[in-house]
């Protein structure tokens, strides 16, 4: 087997980590970026931001200041800040094409070149990683690698399937029996069906075929894992980028908010990152352990795109200053996603929540069964929370129809100059399914759209539920600059304590009245 220095390697087809051109929807330019790490000097990045990222490889992106974009109305007017976005790349050197040999041990470049493959060790506690049925996935298909040179082999922690790609340009409406929903659920989720994606709208005949180039705004769904109860509901972010003239979607942004307070047994970072980062990192990769799902619209004017990019850049800095914490029910990938959309004048319609009544009971079944404020608080506070915050699945299927009604006109409402830009930019969209890269993890399936389908979905006894415990980060006192804007919350909530307060006075009021009765009767 021969083998060439990387600095030979280099000259062949592989670009190493000096620099990294991605796209900038905010700028929509083609920007040359230095890769760098948390360890940086003169990035622009926050204390906070460099801590995260210490031993990562990041590029750091100019984004326009806190003063000039719009923020949910939960973090409006904080203190002013100007940082860069870090951008997570991963890994230092990147291979645009190659295939793995018959043994699964070597790629060969695409001039026939032959170099040592190797996978980056795995995190201990990642359940979902690279196995024999991982390589003959990819034994099969061209693929996209980012990893690290060495002496001795290409060390990949990315691999991407080249065959994932938007390349369908025959349009396919929903029919009268279909929409998103059923499309996400078909197949158990399409799992292990092959790549999908289907033209479901394009303004003229042949708008799609002119994709290439433009900018997208897409919207991310991550599907159910297979092992994991709590995890029923899946993931959601926002992509935007620019269609690439394959129709590759590798390295589109993904806006992906992850809980910064626990480690992440995958070693998942909450970024702005690319798509083959997102799904394909071997240890952090979405699709080694669930199917996901997309709907992209690509734009004649990426306005749109550019005004959420520049809001979402600063919305997660000011997570990792720590303004706001993740919490699963009300401050989640979800909620803070479609809140930064909602608060650039995108009215998604809302789809309500599922009941006070309902989430009263559930409060006190908790408490009394698992003798647990904290657990029956947060059950209260998943029943109370508008389920297009809550849900990744609702908010991917409101955000998609409402996308769907504004290129058809359909909107019922009076339309905000957001909602008519958007409306008049968007060219051709479509929904892709894309499979699960098969793992040492179990298969994952389509997530739950509503609490009963979770609690139809997940053991009965909790007892059987299987579970990850993350442990906790240990993040320094001083990296929160102030009080969060959503504390956490007490575990005994406003309504319960005035029914207990009610049920006190009127056990009192009883109480008094029989020793009145008692007291006349002597």
């Amino acid at each position: 087997m021969s083998f060439l220095p990387s600095l030979f390697i280099v000259l062949l087809g592989t670009s190493y980590a000096q620099s990294t051109p991605f796209f900038d929807p905010v700028s929509a330019e083609i920007v040359q970026l230095p890769l760098t790490s948390g360890n940086c000097t003169n990035c622009n990045l926050s204390e906070q931001a460099k801590w995260y990222f210490d031993e990562e490889i990041i590029a750091s992106l100019p984004t326009p200041a806190s003063a000039s974009v719009s923020f949910p109305k939960w973090l409006e007017k904080p203190a002013e800040i100007n940082d860069n976005i870090p951008i997570w790349i991963a890994s230092p050197t990147l291979i645009e094409s190659a295939r793995l040999n018959k043994s699964g041990k070597s790629l060969l470049l695409d001039d026939g070149t032959q170099v040592n493959f190797e996978t980056i060790a795995k995190i201990p506690q990642n359940q979902s990683f690279w196995n024999k049925n991982t390589t003959e996935f990819f034994k099969n298909r061209d693929i996209r690698l980012r990893g690290k040179m060495t002496d001795d082999a290409f060390i990949a922690r990315t691999v991407w399937p080249l065959d994932f790609a938007i390349n369908n340009y025959q349009l396919l409406p929903l029919s009268e029996d279909e929409n998103l929903q059923t499309l996400v659920q078909a197949d158990d989720g399409g799992v292990q069906q092959p790549h999908q994606n289907r033209l479901l709208w394009e303004r003229t005949p042949g708008s799609a075929m002119e994709a290439a180039g433009k900018q997208v705004l897409g919207l991310m769904l991550n599907g159910a894992q297979g092992d994991d109860h709590e995890a029923l509901a899946g993931h959601f972010a926002v992509v935007t980028g620019q269609f690439g003239d394959n129709g590759s979607y590798s390295g589109w942004l993904v806006n992906n908010f992850y809980n910064l307070e626990t480690i992440s047994e995958k070693g998942i970072i909450a970024a702005v990152t690319p798509m083959d980062n997102y799904l394909a990192d071997l240890n952090a990769g979405q699709n080694y352990y669930r199917p996901s799902y997309m709907l992209v619209a690509t734009l004649k004017n990426g306005q749109p795109a550019a005004e959420f990019q520049q809001s979402i850049n600063q919305v997660m800095n000011y997570f990792y200053r720590g303004y706001f914490i993740y919490n699963h029910a009300d401050a989640n990938c979800t909620g803070i996603s479609i809140d930064t959309l909602r608060a650039l004048d995108w009215n998604i319609p809302t789809r309500g929540i599922n009941g006070y009544v309902q989430a009263i009971g559930a409060y006190f079944y908790t408490a009394i069964i698992e003798m647990d404020l904290n657990a029956a608080r947060q059950i209260y506070d998943y029943l109370t929370t508008e389920t297009t915050r809550l849900l990744p699945a609702v908010a991917f299927d409101a955000i998609g129809e409402d996308l769907l009604r504004l290129t058809n006109g359909q909107a019922t409402r009076s339309l905000s100059n957001y909602e008519k830009i958007l409306a008049d930019s968007i060219e051709a969209i479509w929904f892709v399914r894309i499979p699960q890269i098969p793992s040492s993890r179990v298969y994952g399936d389509a997530p739950v759209y509503s609490f009963s389908e979770y609690l139809e979905t997940a053991p009965a006894d909790r007892d059987e539920w299987v579970t990850l415990e993350l442990a906790e980060r240990n993040i320094a006192a001083s990296f929160h600059e102030q009080p969060p804007v959503n504390p956490k919350p007490h575990p005994i909530p406003w309504p319960i304590v005035l029914i207990l307060f009610g049920l006190s006075g009127f056990i009192i009021l009883v109480f008094r009245r029989l020793i009145k009765h008692f007291s006349r009767r002597k």
